[in-house]
Order: structure tokens, then C-alpha cells, then sequence
């Protein structure tokens, strides 16, 4: 039997009753919690496209006033995979335009082919910025001389690099400085290295499930910060 993709989007779970009494929840429990929900809420209906939603993300009304920022984690190195998922999104949100994307890649750092592997990846996300359909773009959980590699190699340079402070403890000072002399925005993060491990993956989805990559979308109002949309979009192959 021929392999397919299989699209879920639990629109914003911000409206999710469930997921709100869970306090304390790290964002792997959220998204897999949210794919639940949105799995059985959609049992018994047509899904014909392969495409599965859940609520559908709130309309972007007042799009001046809003900003969208994208967390892409890909588990692999495929650039066309990378496109897809960015297309995704803009359909989504029936927009043109991305404020911020975040690009988070593979499951450990500092492994030697790092660097190799993002130079795959980036150029898809300079194509968007090129044509003017993406403002801000940067890296998580990168190793600080990869990062100082992958700024000096690009074209499209990041303006933004995501740390977990919770595996390196303190911001390297190497990174410190770097970012300060070339105007990066550090920010710190508590995301997994990916969102959806093989054995979450498996339990939801079946074993024979492949991840092609997951997005975390966040749609917040600019002038007062107010988070109105999150939600989690997941393409697998199975």
C-alpha cells in the first residue's frame, strides 16, 4: 500500500476546556493532549483529504494589529518537507504574510553534521523572506559556533536565536556577545528538541507512523502582547 501524509490541525486550543484544568503541563503533554482531543472530536467524520481539524484558528481580523509567530521542529533535513510545512501555515491563515518563524532542527546538538544539515534547510526559509512573505527568521537549540557559522554563511542572516535554559543552564558568553555585536534577539525557550517523540508518535498514531515535521503556532496582539491563538499543526506519514 502506498504511504500517505496525514495533516492534523487542532486549531486553537486556547478554547480547549480539557487542556485548560491541566496546569503545569510542559508542551510535549499540551500537543499530545490536543491531538487527542482533536483525534476523538473528529471520529465518524469524512476525512477524505487526509486532513483533520480541530477547532478552526480564530480569524485574523484586525490582520494589521496581529502578529503570527511559527516554531517549525523537523525531525529530518528534507528541504521540500520544510516548504510544505511553511506553506501549510499560510493557508491556515489564509494570510500573506509571517511575522516571526523559528526554525528548530533534529534531536541533539552538537553532532558533526549540525551545520551541513541546517545549510539544507535554510534556503527555503530565505525564499519566503526574499519575497517579502516572512519579517523575522531564526534558529532554536543551535550550538553556539554552528550559529556563528550558519550567520556568517547566509544570505538571509537570523535575527533571532531560541536557547533552552534548561539543558545549558547560563547563556554561552560566546553567544552572549555575538548576538549583542550583530543585533540578534537572544531568547530563552522550554520546547523539547522535537515536540513528538517516537514514543508518543507511536501511541497516538500506530507504529508504523514516520513524522514529517510539526509546527507550533502562536498569534498574539502586537501593541499589548496578548496571546490570542495557539495551536499545533502535524503532518506524519503512514
Amino acid at each position: 500500500m502506498e504511504s500517505q501524509s496525514v495533516l492534523i490541525n487542532t486549531g486553537n486550543i486556547l478554547s480547549f476546556n480539557e487542556l485548560k484544568l491541566k496546569v503545569g503541563q510542559n508542551t510535549n503533554e499540551e500537543l499530545v493532549e490536543a491531538l487527542k482531543i482533536t483525534l476523538r472530536d473528529s471520529q465518524g467524520k469524512n476525512h477524505a483529504t487526509n486532513t483533520i481539524n480541530g477547532n478552526e484558528p480564530a480569524s485574523l481580523e484586525d490582520r494589521k494589529e496581529l502578529k503570527i509567530t511559527v516554531k517549525i521542529f523537523m525531525p529530518s533535513a528534507d528541504p521540500d518537507l520544510l516548504k510544505n510545512a511553511i506553506d501549510q501555515i499560510f493557508k491556515v491563515f489564509d494570510t500573506d504574510r509571517i511575522e516571526t518563524l523559528i526554525l528548530a532542527y533534529g534531536d541533539a546538538k552538537n553532532t558533526e553534521s549540525e551545520l551541513e544539515q541546517l545549510q539544507k534547510l535554510w534556503p527555503i526559509v530565505e525564499k519566503y523572506v526574499n519575497a517579502g512573505e516572512i519579517c523575522h527568521v531564526g534558529f532554536s537549540n543551535v550550538d553556539t559556533d554552528v550559529f556563528i557559522k550558519l550567520y556568517e554563511w547566509a544570505t538571509v542572516r537570523p535575527s533571532i536565536v531560541q536557547i533552552n535554559l534548561a539543558t545549558c543552564c547560563v547563556v554561552p558568553p560566546a553567544l552572549q556577545a555575538f548576538t549583542k555585536e550583530h543585533d540578534v534577539q537572544l531568547l530563552t525557550h522550554n520546547d523539547p528538541y522535537q515536540l513528538l517523540g517516537k514514543d508518543s508518535l507511536a501511541d497516538i498514531f500506530g507504529p508504523t507512523a514516520k513524522l514529517q515535521w510539526v509546527i507550533k503556532y502562536q498569534v498574539h496582539v502586537k501593541c499589548r502582547g496578548v496571546l490570542t491563538v495557539k495551536g499545533y499543526l502535524v503532518q506524519y506519514e503512514k
